[in-house]
């Protein structure tokens, strides 16, 4: 039967995130990462946790419980590849989940505006094994780990040393793997 859970995204109505994953896990495994922001008021600065990816969360479910999830006051729809629901990889939420370990290192940019850059796995520290496109800036190098399912990019500062090369070819290989 765990074999049938798969990751999903699920759209939720905006600024409700923390409710919906609230309510859904008391059935469900839900995932909803959340990174601290300091936001000012007309009399105060207050820092507050805000959703990584605002208007959305994880959810472990069979495809089969769908419906059920989407009678929750709040869900707004699976976000969908062709006529299913977009099914993230293990490896995907682990990957953010490595990332919230340091919060400070994360921003999230909307979209796809990076069309060049090397394909790299990182070899060293508390991010070893992660894989993803990398950009210089600065002359500081910054790791993309893409979503494709959400058109996210999260991203995270590296040393360049504990970059390694990989080749599309490699890349391929593993997709096949997985299939």
């Amino acid at each position: 039967m765990d074999n049938d859970l798969k990751w999903y995204v699920l759209r939720v109505r905006p600024r409700h995130e923390k409710t919906v994953a609230e309510r859904l896990s008391e059935r469900f495994e839900v995932f909803l990462p959340l990174i601290s922001q300091r936001r000012k008021w007309s009399d105060r600065m207050k820092t507050i946790d805000v959703p990584l990816f605002s208007g959305y969360l994880f959810i472990k479910t069979a495809a089969k419980m769908k419906y059920v999830i989407l009678e929750e006051q709040g869900a707004g729809g699976f976000v969908q590849f062709g006529a299913k629901p977009a099914e993230i990889r293990e490896s995907e939420i682990e990957a953010i989940r490595k990332f919230l370990l340091y919060p400070e290192t994360l921003t999230v940019e909307d979209g796809y505006r990076f069309t060049r850059g090397d394909l790299i796995r990182i070899t060293r520290g508390v991010f070893a094994g992660v894989e993803g496109k990398v950009i210089q800036q600065k002359n500081k190098y910054r790791l993309f780990i893409t979503i494709e399912q959400l058109g996210k990019i999260v991203s995270v500062e590296i040393d360049a040393e504990y970059l390694e090369k990989r080749s599309r070819q490699d890349t391929a290989e593993r997709r096949e793997k997985r299939s």
